[in-house]
């Protein structure tokens, strides 16, 4: 599972808490940024217009690569309401989903998918939290910046709010080289027959999924490319997941059988069978990345031996990988 620190680089909730009202204290409710409604309505939107780019229409977001979704599509032409979001939610959606920048426009940390897991319960309570509950990130911001700072001999950062995007990066970069696991240099791990699985959830709230892809694409450039890569690496991605689990995902699967094969036998994965209850009586290949699964036209829709797992721009074939 793809872990790093928690970074103040994300910036996730910044936008946010700009076009949030006020709570008795003068500080943003950043859970009433945007209602439940907004959030599925959002989550809706993106999935009408992405599920079926990869030929099947079936509640997930199997091709997020195809997936092209701009927020502007939901920007109310008069007051606010129910079937809308507000210009500035809008354009809070841009900025954040962008990924953050410092003032002169360099980017300070990935951007994000958009994904139908952005209305789960999950994904709310560590964006923006809820009445019962502030955002997670916002409770892991402080504590976290305030031990750099305090390490360095700096001043504490006051909140997760506080943050300067142009002077506070460089107070915090030096734990990188102690915490981020971003090496490419993979070197030892290979002459040791290591074998790494990677996955993540194309919803996930605290890490972007797009972050730990371009790991992968950045891992497969400076390894020989993606096929030698993939003798030793792969990436499986999840859709509709939030953070390790949740969401409208199928988010229940056994990749410790897949590595143990991988490394006892010799038999890398080529797809890993998920469930999950949100789609009671559904079995699915999750796929190595960049291979999708596709539905090969016969066999029910709900068993994973209908599909293949299959390159994005590849047509259905007649022969189902059962592998």
């Amino acid at each position: 599972m793809w872990c790093t620190p928690p970074s103040p680089k994300r910036g996730s909730n910044r936008k946010f808490a700009d076009i949030a009202p006020k709570d008795s204290q003068g500080k943003p409710a950043l859970q009433r940024a945007f209602s439940d409604g907004d959030l599925q309505l959002l989550a809706g939107t993106v999935l009408r217009q992405c599920d079926g780019l990869d030929g099947l229409k079936d509640g997930t977001i199997d091709n997020p690569d195809a997936c092209s979704f701009d927020p502007a599509v939901l920007q109310c032409k008069a007051e606010k309401n129910d079937t809308c979001l507000s210009a500035g939610q809008v354009n809070a959606l841009h900025i954040t989903f962008a990924g953050p920048k410092d003032s002169k426009g360099a980017s300070l940390y990935s951007d994000w998918p958009y994904d139908a897991g952005l209305g789960a319960p999950g994904w709310r309570i560590w964006t923006l939290g809820n009445e019962q509950m502030p955002a997670i990130n916002v409770l892991i911001y402080p504590e976290f910046l305030n031990r750099v700072a305090m390490a360095a001999g700096e001043t504490p950062i006051a909140d997760a709010f506080s943050f300067d995007f142009d002077k506070d990066p460089a107070r915090v970069t030096p734990t990188g080289a102690l915490m981020d696991a971003d090496s490419t240099d993979l070197t030892a791990f290979r002459k040791r027959n290591g074998k790494l699985i990677l996955d993540t959830g194309m919803s996930d709230p605290v890490f972007s999924a797009n972050d730990l892809i371009g790991y992968y694409r950045r891992l497969a450039q400076q390894n020989g490319g993606m096929a030698d890569t993939q003798q030793f690496a792969r990436l499986f991605r999840i859709p509709g997941m939030t953070h390790c689990f949740g969401g409208p995902a199928l988010d229940s699967f056994d990749d410790l059988t897949g590595i143990e094969t991988w490394v006892e036998k010799g038999t890398p994965p080529h797809r890993i069978v998920a469930t999950g209850r949100d789609f009671p009586g559904r079995s699915r290949p999750l796929c190595p990345y960049p291979q999708i699964p596709r539905y090969q036209g016969a066999g029910s829709t709900e068993e994973a031996t209908s599909f293949a797992c299959q390159n994005p721009q590849e047509p259905p074939r007649a022969d189902k990988q059962k592998q």
